[in-house]
C-alpha cells in the first residue's frame, strides 16, 4: 500500500484509515491497529504543526516475511528529529524508529505478524497427519492418474495416423489401449475421491471439535466484545475450507505434475513449441499472481464485513419478538440492507477487480492460442516436425494451455484462500486478540461454600490509571459463610449480578481477591469453582433439546429418580408430565414453546440437579406467581443449612426470611443485617421497602412483611 498527500486534516484522515485497513487485512490485531493509528495520527500532526498543513508526507506498508513494515516519510527537520517532542501522546512515538536516508526523515512502525505460511501449513496438517495413511493413499492414486493422462495423448495420436494409413490392427490395438486406460483411470479416480473424502470428513470433525472446544474457554468480556457473527462465520466456513486443505492442493500439486510431465513429453518432441508454450504461461501467471495477491486482501476486508452482517441476522432473529413489540421492523431492516449492501459492495469490489485480471489473463491465452498454431505450421512447412507430431503437440497445448492457467489461479486462490482462513481459526485457538479463561492448579477435594470478597474493584471497561470513575465494584468486601442464606438487594444497575459473575469467574476482578474456601479463586482449577456453582440466571437459557437433555448436561450420570426428584422441587414435574413427549419433550429454541415461569422452574431444577455446595439466584423467581413462588422458596429453605445459598432480588417479600440481607450500593456493601435490623437503621434499604409496600399496598391492600 503506498499513499502520497499533504498534512492537512483530510490528508491525515485518509492516511490513518488506509493504514489501519492494510493492517486488517493482514491480520494485525485490533488493539495493535488502534495504538498504530494514533501513534501515526499524532506524527502525521506533529509534522502539521511543525511544516503546516501544505507540508508533503508519503506512507508505505509492506510485508516481509513474518514482519509488516509501515514507512513514514517526512519533511527533514533542522533541528532534529520528533524524539523530545512534548506531547501528550509522545509514549505512543517510541514505536516508531526513525532515521535520515537521502535527505528525508524516516519513520518506520514494525509489526510481528502471528504466523507465517510454514505456521499455517503445519497448523492445518495437524488436522490432516492422524489420517495420513488415506491421505497417501489419494496421493498415490493421484499420481497414477497423472501418468494416464499423460499417456493419453500420444495414444490418441497413434490412432489417427493408423485410421489415415489404414492400418486396421494397429487401429483396434490402439482403440483397445485407449479403453483399458479409461477403465483403470475411472478405478483410480474413485479410490482417490474415496481416500480425500475420508480425510475430508475426519480432519473437518477434529478441526471443529478444537475450535468449539477453544470459543467455549475464550473470556466473557472479549465474547461480549466480538459478537455472535465473527464465531459463527470461522466455525462453519472457514473450518471447511481447511478441512479440504490439504486434499485440495494434493489435487492441485497433482494436476501441475501433470502438467510438468506434459511439458517434458514436449521437450522430447519439440523444444522451439516448448519455449513458446512456456513464454505464453508466464506472461499468465504472473497476472495471476498479482490477480490472487489482490484478492487475499479484498477476501480479508469482505469477511469481516461477512461477520458483522451474519452477527447482526442472529440478534435480530433472537430477538425478533422484542423487534416487534417494539415495533422497530423499519429501524432494524434499514440497518440490516446497511450490513448487507456494505457485505456485498465488498464482495463486487473484489469481484470486479479479479475479473479486470482475469480478463487479461484470458485475452492473452487467446493471442497465445493463434500464435502457437502459426508456430506448429511453420515447423511443418520446415519438415522440422511430422504432422502426427504437430497433432500431438497441439493436444498438448489444449491440455495445458488454458487449463494450466486456470490450474494456476485455482492454487494461487486457493492458497490464499487457505492462509487466510488458517489465519482466521488459528487467532480464535491461540492469537492473543482472543483470551482464553485461566485457572490455576490447586483443587478443593471437599468444598464448603464460604465466599469471601477482599477489597475487590472491578469495571466492565478497561480502567484509565489515575481516574476514578468507571468502577462497578469499589472497594468491596464481605463474607457468606458455609451453608449462609445471603440475600443481596439494591437498585438496578448497583453490581448485585456483577458479584455473581464473578464468583464463577465469567469476569476477572481489576484488583482485590476473591476466595473460595480460603483459597484466591484465581489459583483454583475450573472444576473447584464452576463445579460447585449452581447459577440460575433472570432470563435462563434452555437448548434446543429435548428437556431430559437439557437437564442431563450438568449431570450427564443422573438417574430418573433424581431428575424426577429435581423437577418436583423446583414444582415444575405436573408441567412436564402434562406435555405430550413428557421429559423427552423438545423445547424449541431458547426455550420459547415455554412460558417465562416454566422457564425459570426449569432452570431451578436444573440447577438442583447439579447439587453444588453454593446455588446462586438472580432474580431466578419473577416470573413466578405468588403459589409457585411460595412453594420454590420452601423449596430452598429445605437446602438451607445443605448449601450456600445467595439469592439477588428486586421483591423483597421474597428474601425477607433469609439469614442475611446485604445492601448493594455505591460500589460496595452499604449495610448487611436481618430484614428487621436493615428496617430500623439502613435508609437505603428502607426506601426500597417502602417503595414496595406502596406498590403492593395500592395493588392488594395494607402488606407487611
Amino acid at each position: 500500500m503506498k499513499w502520497k498527500g499533504k498534512a492537512d486534516s483530510r490528508g491525515i484522515s485518509k492516511a490513518v484509515n488506509l493504514a489501519e485497513k492494510e493492517a486488517e487485512r493482514y491480520g494485525v490485531e485490533e488493539e495493535q491497529r488502534i495504538r498504530f493509528s494514533l501513534s501515526l495520527e499524532e506524527t502525521l500532526l506533529i509534522c502539521r504543526d511543525r511544516y503546516g498543513e501544505m507540508a508533503g508526507v508519503s506512507l508505505r506498508m509492506r510485508r516481509r516475511g513474518r514482519y509488516l513494515t509501515a514507512e513514514l516519510i517526512l519533511p527533514e527537520s533542522p533541528d532534529g528529529t520528533f524524539d523530545g517532542v512534548d506531547t501528550p501522546m509522545a509514549g505512543l512515538l517510541k514505536d516508531w524508529k526513525g532515521e535520515r536516508r537521502r535527505g528525508q526523515d524516516r519513520r518506520i512502525y514494525t509489526f510481528r505478524l502471528e504466523n507465517t505460511r510454514g505456521d499455517l501449513l503445519r497448523f492445518v496438517w495437524k488436522y490432516t497427519r492422524p489420517h495420513k495413511g488415506w491421505f497417501f493413499l489419494g496421493v498415490l492414486m493421484q499420481a497414477l492418474l497423472v501418468g494416464i493422462q499423460v499417456a493419453a495423448p500420444m495414444i490418441t495420436a497413434r490412432v489417427i495416423v493408423a485410421l489415415t494409413e489404414g492400418a486396421a490392427e494397429q487401429i483396434l490395438l490402439a482403440a483397445l489401449s485407449l479403453l483399458v486406460i479409461e477403465a483403470v483411470a475411472n478405478i483410480f479416480s474413485i479410490a482417490c475421491n474415496r481416500a480425500y473424502n475420508v480425510v475430508y470428513n475426519k480432519t473437518l470433525t477434529l478441526l471443529e471439535t478444537d475450535l468449539v472446544h477453544q470459543a467455549l474457554r475464550i473470556s466473557t468480556r472479549c465474547l461480549d466484545r466480538k459478537g455472535a457473527g465473527l464465531f459463527i462465520q470461522r466455525l462453519t466456513q472457514d473450518t471447511s475450507q481447511l478441512a479440504t486443505g490439504f486434499n485440495t492442493l494434493a489435487d492441485l500439486l497433482s494436476q501441475s505434475i501433470e502438467k510438468i510431465g506434459i511439458l517434458t513429453a514436449m521437450l522430447i518432441l519439440n523444444r522451439t513449441a516448448l519455449a513458446v508454450m512456456i513464454g505464453i504461461l508466464a506472461i499468465q501467471t504472473v497476472i495471476e499472481n498479482i490477480r490472487t495477491h489482490r484478492l487475499k486482501a479484498d477476501d480479508h476486508i469482505y469477511r469481516n464485513a461477512n461477520e458483522r452482517y451474519t452477527g447482526f441476522v442472529n440478534e435480530m432473529i433472537r430477538g425478533a419478538k422484542d423487534v416487534k413489540l417494539t415495533h422497530s421492523e423499519d429501524a432494524f431492516e434499514d440497518e440490516l440492507v446497511r450490513r448487507i449492501t456494505d457485505a456485498n459492495g465488498k464482495r463486487m469490489r473484489m469481484q470486479n477487480r479479479s475479473a479486470v485480471f482475469s480478463l487479461a489473463r484470458m485475452e492473452i491465452g487467446s493471442f497465445g492460442t493463434y500464435a502457437y498454431i502459426a508456430m506448429l505450421v511453420a515447423l511443418i512447412a520446415r519438415g522440422e516436425i511430422m504432422p502426427a507430431q504437430a497433432l500431438v503437440l497441439f493436444n498438448y497445448r489444449s491440455g495445458i494451455g488454458v487449463s494450466a492457467i486456470q490450474l494456476i489461479g485455482t492454487l494461487m486462490e486457493f492458497a490464499k484462500g487457505l492462509e487466510l482462513s488458517a489465519e482466521r481459526v488459528m487467532a480464535i485457538i491461540s492469537s492473543p486478540e482472543f483470551p482464553k479463561d485461566t485457572f490455576g492448579q490447586k483443587h478443593l477435594t471437599c468444598a464448603q461454600g464460604e465466599i469471601r470478597f477482599e477489597n475487590v474493584f472491578f469495571s466492565y471497561k478497561r480502567h484509565l490509571p489515575g481516574l476514578s470513575f468507571g468502577w462497578v465494584l469499589k472497594d468491596m468486601s464481605f463474607v457468606i459463610h458455609p451453608g449462609e442464606s445471603v440475600a443481596l438487594v439494591g437498585p438496578s444497575g448497583c453490581g448485585k449480578s456483577t458479584v455473581f459473575n464473578l464468583i464463577s469467574r465469567l469476569y476477572e476482578v481489576n484488583e482485590g481477591v476473591i476466595r473460595f474456601d480460603g483459597a484466591d479463586i484465581r489459583e483454583l482449577d475450573a472444576e473447584s469453582i464452576r463445579g460447585n456453582l449452581a447459577v440460575v440466571p433472570q432470563n435462563p437459557y434452555l437448548f434446543q433439546l429435548t428437556i431430559r437433555e437439557n437437564l442431563r448436561l450438568v449431570k450427564p450420570d443422573m438417574t430418573e429418580e433424581e431428575m424426577r426428584t429435581a423437577c418436583r422441587m423446583a414444582c415444575i414435574d405436573q408441567d412436564i408430565e402434562a406435555m405430550p413427549g413428557g421429559y423427552d419433550s423438545l423445547i424449541d429454541e431458547d426455550g420459547v414453546n415455554l412460558s417465562g415461569g416454566q422457564r425459570q422452574r426449569l432452570a431451578i431444577a436444573r440447577a438442583l440437579l447439579k447439587d453444588a455446595r453454593v446455588l446462586m439466584l438472580d432474580e431466578a423467581t419473577s416470573a413466578l406467581d405468588n403459589i409457585t413462588q411460595a412453594k420454590i422458596q420452601q423449596a430452598i429453605s429445605n437446602i438451607r443449612g445443605e448449601r450456600t445459598v445467595i439469592t439477588i432480588a428486586h421483591r423483597l417479600s421474597t428474601v425477607v426470611h433469609a439469614d442475611r440481607i446485604m445492601v448493594i450500593g455505591r460500589g460496595g456493601v452499604v449495610d448487611q443485617g436481618s430484614h428487621q435490623e436493615l428496617i430500623g437503621r439502613c435508609p437505603e434499604y428502607r426506601e426500597l421497602y417502602e417503595a414496595e409496600s406502596a406498590v403492593l399496598n395500592s395493588e392488594n391492600g395494607p402488606t407487611v412483611f
